[in-house]
């Protein structure tokens, strides 16, 4: 049985309703955000570019709910939800000013599959040490798949690479803390 379905359909649903939304609005957007639409900084993460999009993203959700037999505590894994978007968006700001505009939750799943793996890695070890390296891998491969924010026909646009990379620092930086409360292996 998998006890943690109720979080990962609760998460699903919301991706779900957001696609529902016109996606213009809510898309992070670079000319938005200064000129007071701070609700971009937030709601670009859950908005897609279609349907395929949206199915991915949903795929990796399902990956990585189904990756680990444990996942951080509720309310770690619900603080990650809220802070990772403002934590990539503020990056992206900061960081890629060729990035206009940005729709997707790939940033922050990649950061939930790095969060989820470091909180488990007293347990489980070398699991979380092989997803660690097969996301890293994917990323650094991204980066020469597409470069420049390449397009990718599976999603209907362009891999943005860097929200990738920051949801990866942000799911470690939040792992890490999390790594106190999380169980260590006992002989």
């Amino acid at each position: 049985m998998f006890p943690y379905w109720p979080r990962f359909t609760a998460l699903a649903a919301l991706l779900v309703a957001a696609f529902l939304w016109p996606a213009s609005i809510l898309e992070w957007s670079r000319e938005g955000i200064p000129g007071g639409e701070y609700w971009r900084l937030f709601t670009g993460h859950w908005v897609h570019l279609g349907l395929n999009h949206l199915l991915l993203n949903l795929a990796g959700l399902l990956v990585t709910g189904l990756l680990f037999t444990r996942h951080p505590p509720l309310p770690a894994w619900i603080s990650y939800l809220i802070l990772s978007p403002l934590a990539i968006s503020s990056g992206l700001f900061l960081a890629a000013p060729e990035v206009d505009w940005y729709r997707g939750f790939s940033g922050c799943l990649h950061g939930l599959l790095v969060f989820t793996a470091v909180f488990n890695i007293k347990t489980d070890t070398r699991w979380s040490i092989t997803i660690l390296a097969f996301i890293l891998l994917k990323m650094a491969t991204e980066v020469f798949l597409y470069p420049a924010a390449g397009e990718n026909p599976l999603i209907g646009g362009h891999v943005i690479v860097q929200s990738h990379w920051l949801g990866a620092l942000t799911g470690l930086i939040t792992g890490l803390f999390t790594l106190r409360a999380a169980p260590r292996v006992t002989a």
